[in-house]
C-alpha cells in the first residue's frame, strides 16, 4: 500500500520547517565558534600573563565551561551538516533502494536514541546540582546544569530535523548529499 502523495501546502509546511533548521544551524554555529574564540583568548591570556605572575583563577573553568558549550552546540551543526562519519560505501554500490531503506532505518535509529535522550533529560538536568567552581558571573557562580542545556536543545533540535528527513523521504525530497553519493567514483 502507497503512502498518498504530499499536498502543495505539505511541501510547504517542509520548506518552512527546513529553512527555520537551517537559520538555527547558522546560529549555533556562530555560538559554536563564539565560544572556541572565547576559549582561544582565555587561554592566550593566562599563557601571556603567566611571565608577570598574574592569575586569574576564573579563566580556566570559563575556559572548560566554553569548551561543553561548544561542543553541545556544535552537536546539532555536525549532525545537521552531515560533517558526521558516514560508512555507507556499501550502501551506495547497492543502489536507490537500499540508499532509500537505510535513510529510513537510520532516522528511526537517530529518533529512537534523540527521544531517550531528550526523555532522560529532566533527570540529568534534576541531578546537576550545586555550582561550578571558578565560573564567576556577576550574579554568582553558575549552576552545573548549565552545563547540559545546550545538549537538551541540540538533542531536541537533532530529533526534528530527523523527523523532518522522514517528511522529506515520503515527499520524494531526495538527501542533501545523496546526489554525488551514487557516483562510486566521485
Amino acid at each position: 500500500m502507497a503512502l498518498p502523495a504530499p499536498s502543495t501546502r505539505t511541501l510547504r509546511t517542509i520548506d518552512a520547517i527546513d529553512g527555520a533548521l537551517e537559520r538555527i544551524a547558522r546560529a549555533f554555529l556562530v555560538l559554536a565558534n563564539a565560544c572556541l574564540a572565547l576559549m582561544l583568548f582565555g587561554t592566550a591570556v593566562t599563557i601571556v600573563l603567566r611571565p608577570f605572575e598574574l592569575s586569574y583563577y576564573w579563566i580556566w573553568p570559563w575556559t572548560m565551561q566554553f569548551f561543553v558549550w561548544m561542543s553541545f552546540v556544535g552537536f546539532f551543526v555536525v549532525y545537521r551538516y552531515g560533517k558526521d562519519i558516514a560508512v555507507d560505501f556499501v550502501v551506495i554500490r547497492m543502489g536507490e533502494r537500499a540508499l532509500g531503506a537505510t535513510r529510513i532505518f537510520v532516522d528511526l535509529v537517530v529518533l529512537t536514541v534523540m527521544g531517550a535522550m531528550l526523555a532522560q533529560m529532566p533527570t540529568i538536568l534534576e541531578s546537576q546540582v550545586g555550582v561550578i567552581d571558578g565560573v564567576v558571573t556577576p550574579w554568582g557562580e553558575l549552576e552545573r546544569y548549565t552545563l547540559s542545556i545546550p545538549l537538551a536543545v541540540s538533542c531536541l533540535l537533532i530529533f526534528l530535523n530527523t523527523a523532518l528527513d522522514l517528511a522529506k523521504a515520503w515527499a520524494g525530497i531526495a538527501e542533501p548529499v545523496a546526489s554525488h553519493r551514487l557516483d562510486p567514483d566521485a
